[in-house]
C-alpha cells in the first residue's frame, strides 16, 4: 500500500490525514484530529514532548491509520519562507548565490538554521533576466524537535516543509482553473498568506495575529475568561447582527490589521504584475470557520471569497462525509497528504 500520513501539529489540536495514491485518484484511508497539550509545543523540555508524541501516537491508533510514513509541517510563524529574484545563474552558481541571499533575509545566524531552495520559474518564463526564487529557512532546533516527537511517537519523518506551502498544495487544485489564487490560513498565531500564479507560489507573507488575538480582544472588551471567550467568538462568529455587533467592535482593530496587510499584498502583487487580478482568496484555518469571516473579508477586500475545501476531488467512503464542514481545518494534513 503506497500512502503517507499528512501530520499537523497545530498549537490548539494535531490534525491526521492518511491518503493512498492509486493511479490517478487520491483516496482517504484514515483521519482524526486529537486536542494539542495546552502549551507543550512551545517548550523544549524532554516530558513535554514525550506528551505529545504520545498523544500524537494515541491520534495514530485511533484512527486506524495504516502506515507510520509521515510528512509535518512546520509552524509559519518559526520559519522563513520568501519568493526572491535572484540573476539567471546555472544550478552549481546558485548554490553559492543562496548562502550570500539568505543572509539577506533570514534574521539568524546561518549555521543555525536548515536553508533550502525551488527554482519557481528561470529567465525565459519571467521575460526578465532574473530568476524567482522561494528561499526557505527553519532553525535546525526546530527541525529536530519535529523530528524526536515523531520518533518518540514511532512514527517515520519523512518530509518536512511550512504550513502554508502544504496548504496551498491542498487547495490549488480546488480552484476550478482560475490562474491567480490568494490563499489565506488563519491560524492561531498568525495569519498566512500565499499568492499562487499558473500553479506556481509567487508571494508569500505572515501577518503576526491570528484567532487567539481575537479571542483575546473578546476577552478583554467582555471581562471574560478566554475559553469563554473563545466559545462566544466560535458561536457568534463577527457577524453584525449578533450581540448587537459587539464581538465585531471587539475584534475590529485586529480585523483592520490583518485586512490591511492583505490589502498591501495585493498591490504589491498587481503593481509587480500589472495584467494579474487575484481571482479568488480562499480561507483555510480554524479561524476561518468563525461566523461571518468570509463575509467580512469579502466584503473588506472587494474580491470573491471561499472557505477551503480541500477534501474535492478526494476519494472518501460515506463514513468520512461528517468532514465536510471541516475543511478549513484539515487543508495543511491533506496538502502533507498529497506531497
Amino acid at each position: 500500500m503506497d500512502s503517507i500520513i499528512g501530520l499537523d501539529i497545530g498549537s490548539h489540536s494535531i490534525k491526521l490525514v492518511e491518503i493512498e495514491r492509486r493511479k490517478d485518484e487520491a483516496i482517504l484511508l484514515a483521519t482524526g484530529s486529537i486536542p494539542t497539550p495546552p502549551k507543550v509545543l512551545l517548550s523544549a523540555n524532554p516530558e513535554d514532548i514525550e506528551s505529545i508524541a504520545m498523544v500524537i501516537k494515541k491520534l495514530w491508533n485511533e484512527t486506524g491509520a495504516h502506515t507510520k510514513n509521515v510528512n509535518i509541517a512546520l509552524p509559519e510563524s518559526q520559519v522563513f519562507t520568501r519568493v526572491i529574484e535572484v540573476p539567471q545563474l546555472s544550478d552549481r552558481e546558485l548554490t553559492s548565490a543562496i548562502k550570500w541571499e539568505a543572509e539577506q533575509y533570514i534574521p539568524m545566524p546561518l549555521d543555525q538554521v536548515t536553508v533550502d531552495f525551488t527554482i519557481l520559474r528561470d529567465s525565459r518564463e519571467t521575460g526578465t533576466n532574473k530568476m524567482e526564487v522561494l528561499l526557505v529557512a527553519s532553525p535546525k532546533t526546530l527541525v529536530e524537535k519535529y523530528v524526536t516527537i515523531l520518533e518518540y511517537a514511532d512514527l517515520i519523518p519523512v518530509a518536512v516543509e511550512t504550513e502554508i506551502i502544504a496548504a496551498s498544495r491542498a487547495l490549488i487544485r480546488t480552484t476550478g482553473g482560475v490562474r491567480t489564487v490568494m490563499i489565506v490560513s488563519l491560524g492561531a498565531q498568525t495569519t498566512d498568506l500565499v499568492i499562487v500564479r499558473n500553479g506556481i507560489l509567487s508571494f508569500t507573507r505572515s501577518i503576526s495575529s491570528g484567532g487567539e488575538a481575537l479571542s483575546r480582544a473578546v476577552a478583554q472588551s467582555f471581562g471574560f475568561e478566554i475559553s469563554q471567550a473563545e466559545e462566544f467568538k466560535k458561536t457568534y462568529g463577527i457577524e453584525k447582527d449578533k450581540l448587537e455587533g459587539k464581538i465585531l467592535a471587539a475584534v475590529q482593530p485586529i480585523m483592520d490589521t490583518i485586512i490591511g496587510e492583505m490589502k498591501r499584498a495585493i498591490a504589491f502583487y498587481q503593481e509587480k504584475y500589472k495584467d494579474e487580478q487575484i481571482g479568488v482568496a480562499i480561507l483555510s484555518g480554524g479561524t476561518a470557520r468563525v461566523p461571518g469571516m468570509v463575509v467580512y473579508m469579502a466584503e473588506n477586500l472587494g474580491i470573491e471569497v471561499q472557505l477551503a475545501n480541500p477534501w474535492i476531488g478526494i476519494v472518501r467512503d460515506a463514513r468520512f462525509h461528517v468532514l465536510d464542514n471541516e475543511g478549513p481545518v484539515f487543508s495543511v494534513a491533506v496538502g502533507l497528504a498529497l506531497r
